[in-house]
């Protein structure tokens, strides 16, 4: 779990007040992150917008990686264990 500095947290009524505020930290810091708590309970992270296209290519790249290595794995299949469409579809209850 990742964790958070205590002024990193605010409840939603203070977001929703000061999110004006909030919003001019994310466009001065690459690391400024902002934490919603409602009824003390994490709900949404607020981050700068550089961060989270950094954090979206991370994804991309690792779903890419493993599409990759499931095709790599997938060639070493023999063809005795192929499933035909039809049974594939069967098997899946459609």
């Amino acid at each position: 779990m990742v964790s958070f500095a205590r002024n990193e947290m605010v409840s939603s009524s203070q977001f929703v007040r000061g999110f004006a505020t909030f919003l001019q930290r994310m466009s001065k810091s690459n690391d400024e992150k902002v934490v919603v708590l409602k009824n003390n309970q994490m709900q949404a992270v607020m981050i700068p917008i550089d961060e989270y296209e950094r954090l979206k290519a991370l994804d991309d790249m690792s779903e890419r990686k493993e599409i990759y290595e499931t095709v790599q794995a997938r060639k070493n299949t023999p063809a005795k264990d192929y499933v035909s469409y039809e049974d594939a579809l069967k098997q899946a209850g459609l």
